[in-house]
């Protein structure tokens, strides 16, 4: 059977035409789903609109350093730090220094009022009034008594220091140890940055255009035009790619490249027949002129769709939903290495949860184990050292103790030893505090483990809202609403007490900020990041800060801030089954997954044995009720949760 259709189509939304005569199905503009753009750090999201960011962030370092690392200013030592600005500045700014107490502040000349901090961060802020700041080189003049940090390099060689009050510097010899690198300090700039792109979600073309669950296996999409809705000012344009794949999850192998959709007029064109049905939109907003952003509100694309159409015999019962959601920033897990194997038995971990009947026992089971591997806590030991996110080495050094344990190493026991399980899981850091956050198949969300919080091991908790365990960002939101009286803080004991009765351990105002990591594979691969982290303030830029503004608020001395929800509480685990019609009641099926470190499938047909399956293979259709069910596993041996597509067959 051959079908026909002319189709309007709406991301995220969709109309349709069907033989000329218009068939409305769905209409959402960008801000009905704002979480469906995934973004780079230069578009933001707000009044229902994709735009340029409303600031521009200046850094050549990410803080991959040592907190003793130090430029000591004063007895004759001033510092430079040099910015190159690409476009004027007609606003303010602020300039973020990291342990600059006691110094002051001159830009391009002109003294700046003192440096204010921001308290339990670690960093000095100064404002910077409009009219300072210029296009091209500006340079920034610390003196005073106090220090700065310093990451190694080589590269772009934009500080220095002077032994005679700046008639000489030198760009190459830095701070204690006379090495070359960059002092960090980084600088916000009240402007429009030049570009930034954000990529639509992946749509189905044929499901569109065909509104069914089976499909035929015929396809091909024609004369595909792209018209948006949105604000392009003067010195601001908008642009469009597309690229197209052959699974409803983007897969680099099995996904072509970006190409340029070719202008007309109003309209974005295709001009090339697409045979693979999945598409994606990547939108490019770019700006000659600081002062403003295109924005993009909606997205119209019109063309023909040609598909075959699947038995009229077959009638799909159930399948399940495509309701993945993905991150904007690529996150790196962690697989199966001989360290993981080697945390797993000798710690003998399996027989730690054994005992747990659900998924979150499990959880609990082994955050209590966690902080009790170290009863006493925050004690420095004989090494008086601060070991690294390596749960092989806090466990080898916390029990008499030797080294430092505290919470930051109490999460990462909890986080590593959860991963060698085959649990995806990571580290979350607070404004003043360390916690770890797990994937839960049991209730299809991230949770948040408290596994060190207190001297008291017998502390160590998570918290519930309506009986359902909470992440760090609905923490925060409860207790920015005043609602803390509704969390349940739940200990290992099985005790259970109001949000506001917490004492002697950290409460709910250290969720004022919180960030991840954008990986969790520390057990293998140490670098990048801090070498003790946890134990000065956070000064590395690794990690992602949630901030409700565009704008950056609670963390502005990042480069990394987003308040898009799926950046930090993506999906995980889930597998697509998509069903194409053949013939003689023959169905190929074609699985797809994200989840982490993915092993392969299992597969069981009409209740059968499960059994190891390709991501495509035959289904052969009976009469009757067919149900296909199936599972990813990952590297580490654990089961995913379970899809299924249940079809009747009538003659």
């Amino acid at each position: 059977m051959k079908g026909y259709a002319l189709f309007i189509m709406v991301f995220c939304g969709i109309s349709m035409f069907c033989n000329a005569s218009e068939i409305m199905l769905k209409k959402i503009t960008i801000g009905d789903i704002p979480d469906a753009w995934t973004r780079d750090f230069n578009v933001s999201f707000y009044n229902d609109r994709l735009a340029l960011r409303n600031t521009t962030f200046y850094q050549d370092e990410e803080g991959q350093t040592h907190y003793t690392n130090l430029e000591r200013i004063g007895q004759g030592i001033i510092a430079k730090k040099q910015f190159i600005l690409k476009n004027p500045v007609y606003g303010d700014a602020e300039v973020f220094a990291f342990q600059a107490s006691g110094l002051e502040l001159s830009c391009n000349g002109n003294k700046l009022k003192t440096g204010k901090s921001f308290g339990t961060t670690g960093w000095y802020f100064w404002k910077i009034p409009g009219g300072i700041l210029k296009k091209g080189l500006n340079e920034f003049v610390f003196s005073g008594n106090g220090t700065l940090l310093i990451e190694p390099s080589i590269y772009p060689n934009h500080s220095a220091r002077s032994f005679n009050n700046g008639e000489e510097w030198d760009f190459n010899n830095l701070g204690i140890n006379n090495g070359n690198g960059e002092y960090l300090v980084r600088l916000r700039v009240q402007q429009y940055p030049e570009q930034g792109t954000a990529v639509s979600n992946v749509y189905d073309l044929l499901s569109i255009a065909d509104g069914r669950s089976i499909h035929g296996d015929f396809f091909t999409a024609e004369d595909l035009k792209l018209v948006y809705t949105g604000d392009i000012p003067d010195g601001t344009d908008i642009s469009f790619r597309y690229r197209c794949g052959s699974t409803a999850l983007y897969s680099p192998e099995k996904w072509g490249k970006w190409n340029n959709l070719k202008k007309k007029g109003n309209t974005w064109i295709i001009d090339e027949p697409l045979k693979k049905r999945f598409i994606q939109i990547s939108v490019i907003l770019k700006t000659n002129d600081s002062r403003k952003t295109p924005s993009l509100k909606q997205i119209l694309i019109s063309g023909k769709i040609k598909f075959s159409t699947s038995s009229e015999y077959l009638n799909v019962v159930y399948i399940d939903k495509n309701d993945i959601t993905t991150t904007s920033i690529p996150f790196a897990y962690q697989g199966p290495t001989y360290r993981t194997k080697a945390i797993r038995e000798t710690y003998n971990l399996d027989n730690v949860i054994k005992k747990g009947n659900t998924e979150l026992e499990k959880f609990v089971l082994l955050r209590d184990w966690a902080r009790h591997t170290a009863v006493k806590g925050w004690d420095w030991g004989k090494s008086m050292w601060c070991p690294p996110w390596d749960a092989l080495i806090i466990l080898s050094t916390n029990k008499e103790p030797i080294a430092l344990c505290m919470c930051t190493h109490y999460s990462t026991i909890f986080t590593q030893c959860a991963i060698s399980l085959g649990f995806t899981a990571r580290q979350v850091i607070l404004n003043h505090h360390c916690v770890a956050e797990v994937w839960s198949d049991q209730f299809n969300k991230w949770i948040l483990m408290d596994t060190g919080n207190s001297s008291d091991p017998e502390l160590n908790c998570h918290f519930e809202h309506e009986g359902i365990p909470l992440n760090a960002l609905e923490i925060r939101n409860l207790w920015k609403q005043d609602r803390t009286n509704e969390i349940q803080v739940v200990y290992s004991s099985g005790k259970k007490i109001s949000g506001d009765e917490i004492k002697n351990q950290c409460d709910f105002s250290n969720y004022r900020r919180f960030a991840i990591p954008l990986r969790n594979n520390f057990l293998g691969n140490p670098f990048p990041g801090e070498l003790e982290q946890g134990m000065s303030q956070y000064y590395c830029d690794l990690y992602l800060w949630w901030d409700d503004s565009q704008k950056p608020v609670e963390s502005p001395e990042y480069g990394k801030t987003s308040n898009r929800i799926s950046d930090f509480y993506w999906t995980l685990n889930k597998t697509i089954i998509d069903l194409v019609y053949q013939k003689d009641n023959i169905l190929n099926v074609s699985l797809s997954t994200n989840a982490a470190v993915f092993s392969h499938y299992l597969i069981s047909i009409d209740g059968g044995a499960w059994t190891k399956s390709k991501d495509n293979f035959k289904w052969n259709i009976h009469n009757g009720r067919n149900e296909l069910r199936v599972k990813a596993v990952n590297s580490f041996g654990l089961e995913c949760p379970v899809s299924k597509a249940i079809i009747d067959k009538t003659d």
